[in-house]
């Protein structure tokens, strides 16, 4: 029965948005590996290209990784050792056992150290620049390890778009490329830009409520493009942004609207929640009086970027969008602790009624639920309802990715469903394999029966698709692959 099982399970190879290989040339990946305390780098082909040497590492940029030397972290206090000789004298030992923060410096893509371990602390590179920490003061290197930027800086945020957040005695500003402060010191605090704009607070005395500083935008140029009495929440990159406005009462000080990023109100301060916008829509919340229990409770809807409820804040729960659809769950009518789940459309329209105990979007064309009638199954259904497969007794994961895994009630992996090619991955010879993770053509595995209790006792190495051994199962951990240029 259960090969069977396996079998119709293994036909289930749902398309995938984001399964894609190393196959961009112009892009090189590496995964941080850990080892006995120690830590390095592999590329997609298994090779230790920054050997397993070093204390710590940071992330990848502009071909260059920060590392660590020197850096320990205790897994206790300082251990005190006490022992009284015969003579009543009393002998005391301490084993150092403290923090050290060791330095740091940064290799490049061929394992070489090219910027030497001298660096309290730094940050990852970005347009070519990276913060570094010496004598306690921030400032800012090339990749050749040059000092640009002097370092007399309290704290420096990341380069992006030719300007980098510095600050001195609480008081923060921006510098260019060649270290010049272009935009002065004068905020109270201040965020990275973002096509063309960044956050910055401002002091401010509310006469009306506690509040002490505003959130404003302003270019690159340093001039503000939002009015002082807007106090700017969130920067959502799409020309709008989350606003409350400065002179509010107290108890309408986190309400919040949408306003575009050049001042003009798209919808005036009703919510408690403003979410990122996704597939055009953004999730919102207010308290209302819940009609059953009396009280006031969350109520979710969503609006589009001018403003419009597309589905008006009646909703009991409801998620971000993806692939133009979102599961929402209604108010319980019965009072029978069950949520009603539905799945609707970008215009707010069911592609499945409230039959549903659970809804969850695996991808484009499938979901996980569970039906108001038979709520303790899991099945797996398309965006029509259709049922496609009973899960019974087995669990089901997700790898990441686009790739999911069945497994059975010993933990033992019964198929894989997801990709838009089959996996050749014979499980029949390996029942005892704990699947960890997917990314890249790559699956994390361990042993289904290892002491994961025990770091060092843990081993984990890569398998691709085909069922081949990249990495056997040597490593502490395996990190995501993560692209070693990738700008911000």
């Amino acid at each position: 029965m259960r090969s069977n099982y396996a079998k119709f399970l293994l036909l289930l190879l749902l398309p995938a948005c984001f399964s894609y290989a190393f196959a961009q040339k112009d892009k090189k990946y590496m995964a941080q590996v850990r080892l006995n305390g120690k830590c390095g780098f592999i590329d997609a082909s298994g090779n230790e290209v920054v050997p397993l040497v070093y204390d710590d590492a940071g992330l990848w940029n502009n071909n260059l990784v920060p590392v660590n030397i020197g850096k320990y972290t205790p897994k206790s206090y300082p251990v005190v050792e006490m022992s009284t000789a015969q003579s009543e004298n009393v002998n005391v030992e301490v084993i150092d056992n403290s923090e050290k923060a060791g330095k740091w410096g940064f290799c490049n893509t061929a394992g070489k150290l090219v910027i030497a371990v001298q660096f309290t602390n730094v940050s990852f590179f970005n347009e070519g620049m990276a913060g570094v920490e010496v004598n306690d003061k921030w400032g800012f290197i090339n990749t050749s390890g040059k000092m640009v930027v002097e370092a007399v800086y309290d704290t420096v945020g990341y380069f992006s778009q030719g300007l980098a957040v510095v600050a001195k005695n609480g008081s923060y500003g921006y510098v260019n490329l060649k270290g010049e402060e272009v935009i002065r010191l004068q905020y109270l605090g201040a965020e990275a830009f973002e096509k063309g704009l960044a956050k910055v607070f401002e002091k401010y005395d509310s006469k009306k409520s506690d509040k002490k500083s505003i959130g404003r935008l302003i270019n690159q140029q340093g001039k503000m493009v939002t009015d002082a009495k807007y106090d700017i929440e969130s920067n959502f990159g799409n020309g709008l942004a989350s606003f409350s406005f400065a002179e509010a009462k107290a108890e309408d000080s986190f309400t919040y609207g949408l306003i575009t990023t050049t001042g003009q109100v798209v919808a005036p301060p009703t919510y408690k929640e403003i979410s990122a916008f996704s597939n055009g829509l953004a999730l919102v919340m207010v308290y209302k009086i819940h009609e059953f229990y009396n009280e006031y409770v969350p109520h979710y809807g969503y609006i589009d970027s001018k403003g419009k409820e597309v589905v008006k804040p009646i909703l009991a729960k409801g998620v971000d969008f993806g692939y133009g659809m979102a599961p929402v769950a209604r108010f319980d009518s019965k009072d029978d602790g069950q949520s009603e789940y539905a799945l609707i459309n970008t215009k707010g329209e069911q592609l499945l009624g409230f039959n549903w105990n659970s809804l969850d979007i695996l991808d484009s064309k499938h979901l996980l639920a569970s039906s108001i009638k038979n709520p303790y199954e899991k099945v797996i259904i398309d965006t029509k309802g259709k049922q496609i497969l009973a899960l019974g007794d087995n669990g089901f994961a997700s790898l990441g990715n686009g790739l999911f895994f069945v497994k059975n009630v010993d933990y033992e992996p019964i198929a894989f469903i997801g990709l838009d090619k089959k996996p050749l991955i014979d499980l029949s010879k390996n029942k005892k394999t704990r699947f960890i993770s997917y990314q890249h053509g790559l699956l994390r595995f361990g042993d289904l029966d290892g002491d994961y209790n025990e770091v060092s006792a843990i081993k984990v190495g890569l398998m691709d698709l085909k069922g081949t051994v990249v990495v056997k199962p040597k490593y502490n951990e395996i990190f995501d692959f993560e692209a070693t240029d990738n700008s911000l």
